[in-house]
């Protein structure tokens, strides 16, 4: 691989309401992993999810989503 550049991941969890929600997470980089689940079943859940920027990602969800999703967002800092 070229350009690898081998970097320490960072995280955070937060639980949100069951609408959409901009979340910041300061992580300061836009290569993120985002997963959602069910604060009440556990399971994994698809929702859209955008990057605004370096620090924040939106999750929008749809009619009938659960009243509360567990969130974690796992971040690769930008090469320097």
């Amino acid at each position: 691989m070229e350009n690898t550049d081998f970097k320490t991941p960072r995280g955070m969890a937060v639980t949100i309401p069951g609408k959409t929600t901009t979340i910041n997470h300061q992580l300061g980089t836009t290569d993120i992993i985002v997963a959602l689940y069910n604060v009440a079943t556990g399971n994994e859940l698809n929702s859209g999810i955008t990057v605004v920027d370096k620090n924040t990602v939106t999750i929008t969800t749809a009619s009938g989503a659960p009243d509360q999703i567990r969130v974690v967002i796992m971040g690769f800092p930008m090469a320097e």
